[in-house]
């Protein structure tokens, strides 16, 4: 699989938030994920599976946020009474 230097960077930095980051501080990771959702969604996007479990293998930090994403996610539909 290959991507670009920007790409890997983005994920090494992506990768070091995930890794880092506590439950307790949520709101704060949103916040520090900012600058980088955009190209990320668009990465994994264009990633068929396999591609996909590459980078979850090789960036564990970027797998944890996209579940804490997901989680979150159905936390707030959950509460918004859209389950």
């Amino acid at each position: 699989m290959q991507y670009t230097q920007e790409e890997k960077s983005m994920l090494e930095n992506v990768n070091k938030i995930g890794v880092e980051m506590s439950s307790d501080n949520i709101n704060f990771i949103f916040i520090l994920l900012s600058p980088y959702m955009d190209h990320l969604m668009a990465f994994l996007k264009r990633l068929n599976s396999m591609e996909m479990q590459i980078v979850f293998m090789k960036y564990s930090g970027v797998m944890k946020i996209m579940k804490m994403m997901e989680e979150s996610a159905q936390q707030m539909e959950k509460e918004l009474g859209l389950r």
